[in-house]
């Protein structure tokens, strides 16, 4: 795992932050605006470039995110270019820092520039705790995208997916006299590998060093006028790179209208394709995303694994999802927490070791005792446990609903009541047969979850359906619960008096039909857990949902792509908290935009390692 330090910053007299590591400034005492504006803006033809982009986005990478001042200045000339043309739609940004701002020190760093105070609250709103690794954080309704890469430089680029290519690259960070180990040759070979024909580059230092390793790496560098006082900087071109690919602009469709079919629809809507969804039910939500409320908070291995990175990540990006979102669509939700409980051996060993990994320490969450999880819960509580502040839970049901709503406003077409009864794949399209006819499509998401087999389109993977019921009580004595408590299973602070307790897991029944002896292990289970609690004594289920999770062996995601077929599914009983990301994800590969994942993590969640293993078999 790539460790993480947060920076140690003073102030000198004029205000300036300085790093006590490096022993330099994050930017010019005198003009820090203007010098980014010269070096970084105006050397890399900015903003002009954006008129004549033959593509709808523009990608800047940078090295050295530090105070984010270069972004913030970027991100207003492009709101600025944006209220006069709408020929570039996007700005994609990846910065990379291995000394990430605590929140407070950003705060007081950025308060010197009056002009940049509303991008600068946004930014700090959405600004994510020290993990590891990508966090993607969107702005301005999609048209401004930040890739914030936590961790080293020259560890982390070569794990940048090729698709990323970049447009205009900042070469920032500390001086190289300060700062030798990120400027290095592997540094400027990895900005070509990510380069193509018409990327530029500029780098307010003129070392030499450093032109030559750029013309080594395949750039053609040159020295030019540097900022202010400054004589010289330097510029670099990537003509020898390859050229650059164009962007689909053809009509998807997606198959499914749960968690993972809504939020594929609505980032594909976002990034400007047309979408048509179909609905094999009368309203979107009507399968596992039926739930009265469903807890989003991330799942942690005992370390920082690929599972732990991808689930926090996915985590923090549904978290900033929902914020923006589920006020403007009238969802119930409430952030109040989640605690996970240490409720046996295994879990008091796992929350153990997660507390002795340097992730610990990033904010996420708390390690509380009994005495400390009761108080959080408002209910007494037998076990120690981690304890998620920024977590809790929403009505999933509610939000496919509304959000289908909102996207059909939107000019998306839905089709209800449709079901996909084969996928037949043509020359340049598929060919839909439904219960409502044949349709056509030049490419086809199918996100059916439980059935994400079905159809028998190509090779079939390893979907396993695991049923699960959710079973609705009302209690006068849980009234006091005041967040999500996971045991063995979860008890959710009351939503429209009822509380949902759950969640049975059964392999080997494959249907979706309540069941009274479901119920009754659901209150089993609580009573076995946690000690038969008083709390618990004048419980009476009132209703129950049942419905099937789709997982596969490796309890990872699927997404990916089979000639014009994609699936994207098997998100278990996380859907809330994977789907968003995921689905940002998906929109990006289509669109061949950023991804906001590493190849690793990619690689993690394709579809290809069953179908590849299947087929060596």
């Amino acid at each position: 795992m790539i460790s993480l330090q947060q920076a140690k910053v003073h102030y000198n007299d004029a205000g300036t932050p300085v790093s006590e590591l490096f022993g330099d400034i994050y930017f010019s005492d005198n003009g820090g605006l203007d010098e980014t504006d010269y070096v970084f803006l105006h050397k890399n033809q900015l903003p002009e470039r954006w008129s004549t982009h033959p593509r709808p986005f523009f990608h800047i990478a940078e090295t050295g995110f530090g105070t984010g001042l270069n972004f913030l200045l970027t991100w207003l000339r492009f709101r600025q270019y944006k209220a006069q043309s709408t020929t570039c739609q996007r700005l994609y940004f990846s910065s990379f820092e291995k000394f990430p701002f605590s929140k407070t020190d950003l705060t007081k760093a950025l308060a010197a520039w009056p002009l940049l105070a509303e991008l600068t609250n946004l930014l700090i709103e959405s600004y994510p705790v020290a993990l590891p690794g990508p966090h993607r954080m969107i702005f301005d309704n999609g048209s401004v995208v930040l890739d914030l890469w936590l961790g080293d430089v020259n560890e982390l680029l070569p794990q940048v997916p090729a698709q990323n290519k970049v447009d205009a690259w900042f070469l920032d960070g500390f001086a190289p006299s300060k700062n030798p180990d990120m400027w290095q040759q592997n540094l400027f070979n990895q900005m070509f590998r990510l380069s193509h024909s018409t990327t530029t580059a500029s780098t307010f230092t003129c070392a030499g060093f450093v032109r030559r390793g750029l013309n080594d790496a395949g750039f053609s560098a040159r020295k030019t006028k540097g900022h202010g006082q400054k004589r010289e900087m330097l510029i670099a071109t990537a003509e020898q790179a390859e050229e650059l690919s164009a962007a689909p602009s053809e009509q998807i469709t997606v198959i499914g209208a749960g968690v993972a079919g809504i939020n594929a629809a609505f980032a594909l809507w976002r990034k400007g394709l047309k979408v048509q969804l179909l609905c094999a039910d009368e309203a979107a939500g009507m399968g596992a995303s039926h739930n009265r409320q469903g807890a989003v908070y991330p799942n942690l291995h005992a370390t920082y694994d690929l599972m732990s990175s991808l689930s926090c990540q996915s985590f923090l990006y549904a978290r900033q999802f929902y914020a923006n979102w589920l006020e403007k669509l009238a969802v119930a939700a409430q952030w109040c927490g989640v605690l996970t409980l240490a409720c046996n051996d295994n879990l008091a060993k796992r929350q153990h070791k997660i507390l002795q990994q340097a992730f610990a320490s990033s904010g996420l969450f708390s390690s509380f005792t009994k005495e400390q999880a009761s108080e959080i819960a408002g209910l007494t509580l037998p076990y120690d446990g981690l304890f998620f502040p920024s977590a809790g839970w929403l009505c999933p049901q509610d939000y496919c609903q509304q959000m289908a709503n909102w996207l059909s406003s939107q000019g998306v077409e839905i089709i209800y009541r449709t079901q996909v009864q084969q996928i037949t794949e043509r020359e340049h399209y598929c060919e839909l047969e439904t219960s409502a006819g044949t349709l056509q499509a030049i490419t086809v998401i199918l996100a059916t979850g439980a059935e994400l087999n079905a159809l028998n389109y190509q090779e079939s993977f390893p979907l396993r359906k695991i049923r699960g019921q959710v079973s609705h009580l009302q209690s006068q004595t849980m009234t006091p619960l005041k967040t999500v408590v996971c045991h063995q299973g979860y008890i959710t602070p009351a939503h429209q008096q009822l509380h949902c307790v759950g969640a049975t897991f059964d392999r080997s029944n494959g249907h979706s039909e309540v069941l009274e002896a479901d119920n009754q292990q659901n209150l089993d289970l609580v009573n076995q857990t946690l000690g038969q609690p008083d709390w618990f004594e004048d419980v009476e289920v009132i209703s129950a949902k049942a419905g099937l999770r789709a997982t596969v062996p490796d309890h990872m995601p699927v997404l990916g792509q089979q000639k014009q077929l994609w699936r994207f599914g098997a998100l278990g009983a996380r859907g809330l908290t994977w789907a968003p990301l995921l689905a940002e994800v998906l929109a990006c590969a289509i669109m061949k935009e950023p991804l906001p994942l590493t190849v690793q993590q990619l690689d993690s969640i394709d579809i290809q390692r069953y179908l590849t293993h299947s087929t060596a078999e």
